[in-house]
């Protein structure tokens, strides 16, 4: 058993590393268009060799490159006989592209989403681990092959991860507001922090703004693709913000306390 893997950093790599350590495949094939990241992942045995295309002996495929790039990736895959499934964070507009390229989504591909991560980039960062105890989201199409779909889905709980399916378009929905949108926030707050605040800096300030070291590479994309939801999820919350405001300037302590009250409420029910 062949595996690719388009892009060697963090998802990719962990996912490689995870799945060599569970012995899922037999050979690992990285492609990395940036060649220091190529030969990182090649020298920390991330992946046994490096190519430049797929192998027609491919039998899996993971895309684990920007999100721009996964919906080429795909059509240029649409006739290999490899399961293709990616680790993109943004599902129905790269099945959208897909289609208006191809016709139709390819039945072998699995559009997936691991929920995990780190501040950190590139295979030195790849982690066996990362994968474990964390859900894994599926959005197969009604062209996808379920047999396909069964096999991306034995491999990620192979791994230890929770396998969820979900509908394309409401994964990007609820990941606007349970991901994209943090990320936002965390970028923004961080644009008025300067070298005296960091100073000063306690655990509030590094819980709220760990996520604004994540890869601006990674992240552009995410919030371009996903636009139209992120763009609803930001709505809403700059009239929640408004809200609150109102409620300081006004001095009004009851209407403050029962704000923070609905706030503290609906974090408890994570616990």
């Amino acid at each position: 058993m062949q595996l690719v893997v388009i892009g060697t950093g963090l998802i990719g790599g962990s996912f490689a590393l995870a799945a060599r350590r569970h012995g899922l495949f037999d050979e690992f094939v990285g492609i990395e268009p940036d060649a220091q990241r190529g030969a990182e992942a090649l020298a920390l045995g991330v992946v046994d060799r490096l190519c430049d295309d797929v192998p027609r002996t491919a039998d899996a495929v993971v895309i684990a490159s920007p999100g721009e790039t996964i919906g080429a990736w795909v059509a240029r895959l649409a006739g290999h006989r490899a399961v293709v499934f990616d680790t993109g964070s943004v599902k129905a507009p790269v099945i959208a592209a897909v289609r208006a390229h191809c016709g139709a989504l390819p039945p072998r591909f699995v559009p997936a989403h691991p929920i995990a991560g780190k501040e950190r980039s590139g295979p030195a960062a790849a982690d066996a681990e990362l994968f474990e105890g964390q859900q894994v989201i599926l959005t197969p199409a009604p062209e996808t092959d379920p047999d396909a779909c069964a096999r991306v889905e034995a491999w990620w709980r192979a791994l230890g991860s929770t396998v969820i399916r979900l509908d394309a378009a409401q994964h990007d929905t609820i990941y606007a507001v349970t991901s994209h949108l943090p990320h936002l926030l965390a970028f923004a707050y961080l644009q008025q922090v300067d070298g005296l605040h960091l100073q000063h800096a306690g655990g509030g300030f590094r819980d709220f703004s760990r996520i604004g070291a994540a890869d601006p590479d990674m992240w552009a994309p995410i919030f371009e693709l996903n636009r139209g939801a992120l763009l609803a999820a930001l709505e809403r919350f700059e009239t929640d913000l408004a809200e609150l405001r109102r409620l300081i300037e006004a001095g009004d302590t009851a209407g403050i306390k029962s704000y923070l009250m609905r706030s503290r409420a609906r974090r408890r029910e994570l616990e």
